[in-house]
C-alpha cells in the first residue's frame, strides 16, 4: 500500500468511526473557551495515528487532540480527526477528517474525507488534486461580484482570536455574490479546490485545520498564502485561498487593511 492510499484509508476509517457515533449520546468536554472535544475526536485521532505508525513507526504526529511534534520534523503527519467539531457535537452534518504529511515543513500529501457525503479529496505535491478519484480544478470565475466567499468566525472569547475576520468580512461582503460560513475550515478549502467556492480565508486556525486543504487548492490551480501574503506552513495561524491571483489580491488587501486597523 502506498502512502497516499494508506492516508486515504486512515481518513475513511476515522470518518466512519465519527459517523457511527454521530448524533448518539457521547461525552463532550471543553479544552478551552468555546472549544469542544468529543469522545469520537479522541478515538478517531488515535485510530489514524495507530494506522500510520504501524507502517511508519519513525514518523511524528501533530494532532488536534494532543499529539505534538516539532514543526520541522523530517516526516510530520498533521491530523484533525473531526474538523467541524462544533457542527458534529450539535448534530450538524458538515464535518470531515483531515490528514496532511509534511516533509521538513513542505506539504507533500493531503486528504480530506467527508463521511456524510461520501466524498474523499486527495492531493500529492506535483500530481494534481482529486475528488473520489476524479481530477478537480478551481473555478474559472474572473469577476469578484460572481464569487462565493467562504470564511469562519472564531468565537470572540476563544484564546488566540486575532479579531480580523469580521473587519475583513465587512470589506469583502459588498464585493462578492455571497458568503458562506459552514463551520469546517478543511471543507471550505476542499470546496475552493473543486470550484464550489471561489475564494476564502480563515483566521485564528491551526495547521491541522488547513494543511491538507492548502495542498488541495494549490494542486487544483489555486493561490494560497497567509494573511500577510507569506506561504502557509505548519506554524501558520491563518490563510487566504483563491481560484486566481486577482481574487487573492482582493482578500489580501482586505486583510492588510483589517490588520492595520487592529494595530491603530
Amino acid at each position: 500500500m502506498d502512502t497516499i492510499t494508506m492516508a486515504m484509508e486512515a481518513a475513511r476509517q476515522a470518518g466512519e468511526l465519527a459517523l457511527h457515533r454521530f448524533r448518539l449520546p457521547q461525552e463532550i468536554r471543553r479544552k478551552g473557551p468555546a472549544d469542544p472535544v468529543t469522545q469520537a475526536d479522541q478515538e478517531a485521532e488515535e485510530l489514524i495515528v495507530s494506522t500510520i505508525r504501524h507502517v511508519f513507526p519513525d514518523h511524528e504526529f501533530l494532532g488536534e487532540e494532543g499529539h505534538r511534534a516539532p514543526a520541522d520534523a523530517k516526516h510530520l503527519w498533521v491530523v484533525d480527526p473531526i474538523d467541524g467539531t462544533r457542527n458534529y457535537a450539535h448534530g450538524v452534518p458538515f464535518f470531515c477528517t483531515s490528514i496532511a504529511l509534511a516533509e521538513r515543513g513542505r506539504i507533500v500529501l493531503g486528504v480530506i474525507h467527508d463521511p456524510i457525503h461520501k466524498e474523499t479529496f486527495h492531493a500529492e505535491a506535483g500530481k494534481g488534486a482529486y475528488l473520489n478519484g476524479q481530477p478537480i480544478h478551481v473555478s474559472r470565475k474572473t469577476e469578484l461580484e460572481d464569487a462565493i466567499l467562504a470564511m469562519s468566525l472564531v468565537p470572540a472569547r476563544q484564546v488566540g482570536n486575532a479579531r480580523v475576520a469580521l473587519p475583513m468580512l465587512v470589506r469583502l461582503q459588498p464585493m462578492v455574490e455571497s458568503v458562506r460560513i459552514m463551520g469546517s475550515a478543511a471543507l471550505h478549502l476542499a470546496y475552493v479546490a473543486c470550484g464550489r467556492f471561489d475564494v476564502g480565508f480563515q483566521d485564528s486556525i491551526h495547521a491541522w485545520d488547513v494543511l491538507a486543504g492548502v495542498l488541495l487548492v494549490q494542486e487544483a490551480g489555486g493561490v494560497v498564502t497567509d494573511l500577510v501574503g507569506q506561504p502557509v506552513s505548519t506554524s501558520s495561524g491563518d490563510c487566504i485561498v483563491a481560484n486566481s491571483a486577482g481574487f487573492h489580491r482582493a482578500v489580501l488587501r482586505a486583510a492588510q487593511e483589517a490588520l492595520a486597523e487592529r494595530k491603530s
